[in-house]
């Protein structure tokens, strides 16, 4: 009886000291609830228009407006669909998909952001790049798998990716705006 009792004092040790293991490898984090990705015909159909990956958890509202953009002209201080600058073209964005006012200048969107690292970006947060100072001179929603939407000087709205040489050389920062909830 005592060998008995001996055995399964080891197992619970063993069981006891292994979940001490995972609650503290944890670093008390607490469960992240993901939205199961959505396959349906709506994210396929607009990563084909997008000519991006898209995971199926971005929010559909965001995702059919920047689609709406793709094409519009680059015009300097512009903010509509007839024209519009990079700036504009983010603040646009954001007033109608999540009714948020942001700065008009993309020196002064970096108020309205926290900064986040280029790993942490997710679908609808902002990147920024320095571009012909030392200040931020240009700015784009980021998509997903380092694509992003953003209003060229050269060929109005268009996505482009992080990866290719000239973004890669400019990018500053990412940023998530601190009064929108996705």
């Amino acid at each position: 009886m005592t060998y008995s009792r001996h055995k399964i004092w080891i197992y619970l040790s063993f069981f006891l000291f292994v979940g001490l293991i995972s609650c503290r490898t944890a670093k008390n984090s607490y469960p992240v609830k993901k939205k199961a990705p959505d396959t349906t015909g709506f994210y396929s159909e607009y990563a084909k228009k997008l000519g991006v990956v898209l995971s199926g958890t971005e929010d559909k509202q965001l995702v059919k407006e920047i689609n709406s953009w793709v094409g519009v002209p680059y015009k300097s201080g512009g903010d509509t669909k007839k024209g519009t600058d990079c700036s504009g073209f983010v603040q646009a964005v954001y007033k109608t998909v999540y009714q948020v006012s942001l700065y008009r200048t993309v020196v002064d969107l970096l108020k309205n952001c926290d900064l986040i690292k280029k790993e942490e970006l997710s679908a609808g947060d902002l990147v920024f790049f320095k571009i012909n100072n030392t200040q931020v001179s240009h700015v784009g929603i980021y998509i997903n798998e380092d694509k992003f939407i953003h209003a060229s000087s050269s060929k109005g709205v268009m996505v482009s990716d992080l990866k290719e040489t000239y973004y890669k050389k400019y990018f500053y920062s990412g940023g998530r705006i601190k009064s929108v909830k996705k």
